[in-house]
């Protein structure tokens, strides 16, 4: 079954790009309208990061981050099986001054971000970017989906654009790959079970990885964040920015509670396309509870 559903999605990615979005949308609505588990997780996130809105401003931030939810399945999509005709001119870019120099000089870095639901899209519109100038295209660090039919067509499809998939714990590949001046698409917002400190993400405890103060630390590597963002119909937005000062130097929770302060920046600027559907949360308690409630 699973291979029928990538064939029809496949079919559904050669119409026009202006229609997928609109299915996305309207994909989105059915999130908002539906009772789902992720619903109510979205919910709960905003209700405790976004504290000083009022209840009826919560609900809206709700209802829209699910219609962008529903645009970013869309956009993934499109990055694993769109035609890459016209893609660079659907993609403007800002601080590009901060990454481009380093990958010149044939060194690699890592390539921080957050879970936006533009991301895979962003990372294929970079890459495109990166391969017209010439520059060696961006690995992508990821976790392996648990349906194996499924991965392997993600696999195959991300091949395309990323040159190489990296597996989220396979530290030592990601390094050949920043050896051989290549960026390494990393999201570490996610929740971390292990190898991992407690720093506020919009006021609430997280549990947030060590991976990247410790390989930016241990290894000499610059980490450059960059963040993408949908901004208007069909047209999006890539900002590179300034190295987070404190990664790379022993100062290891310093440096992760910059970069959460960073993604929290950006987020507000687009609050409604981050992941909220995420239980980024779950180490976290509240009055001895825990913060999702079953």
């Amino acid at each position: 079954m699973t291979d029928v559903w990538v064939y029809l999605a496949k079919l559904f990615c050669r119409l026009p790009l202006s229609w997928q979005m609109c299915f996305g949308r309207g994909l989105g609505w059915l999130f908002w309208i539906l009772p789902n588990s992720r619903k109510k997780v979205v919910r709960t996130n905003i209700k405790a990061c976004f504290a000083h809105m009022a209840t009826d401003q919560q609900d809206q931030l709700v209802r829209d981050n699910l219609i962008a939810t529903g645009q970013g399945v869309v956009e993934m999509m499109a990055a694993l099986w769109s035609s890459d005709r016209g893609l660079e001119r659907r993609f403007s870019f800002s601080g590009l001054e901060h990454l481009l120099p380093v990958l010149e000089q044939g060194q690699g870095v890592l390539l921080l971000s957050c879970h936006t639901t533009s991301i895979e899209w962003g990372i294929k519109g970079l890459n495109a970017h990166l391969r017209s100038q010439g520059l060696p295209v961006g690995h992508m660090l990821a976790r392996e989906h648990n349906n194996k039919k499924l991965e392997a067509h993600y696999q195959k499809a991300r091949l395309q654009f990323v040159e190489k998939v990296i597996d989220k714990k396979d530290i030592r590949s990601l390094l050949k790959s920043v050896k051989k001046g290549h960026g390494v698409y990393y999201a570490p917002d996610q929740h971390f079970s292990y190898n991992h400190e407690m720093i506020e993400f919009f006021g609430v405890p997280a549990a947030t990885t060590l991976g990247p103060a410790k390989i930016t630390e241990s290894k000499g590597i610059a980490a450059i964040p960059w963040f993408c963002f949908r901004q208007g119909k069909g047209h999006w937005h890539i900002e590179v920015c300034p190295p987070i000062p404190a990664m790379g130097t022993e100062q290891h929770v310093l440096a992760l509670q910059q970069m959460n302060q960073l993604f929290e920046e950006k987020i507000k600027q687009h609050p409604a396309q981050y992941l909220w559907a995420h239980r980024r949360f779950k180490h976290t308690k509240l009055d001895g509870k825990p913060f999702y409630e079953k």
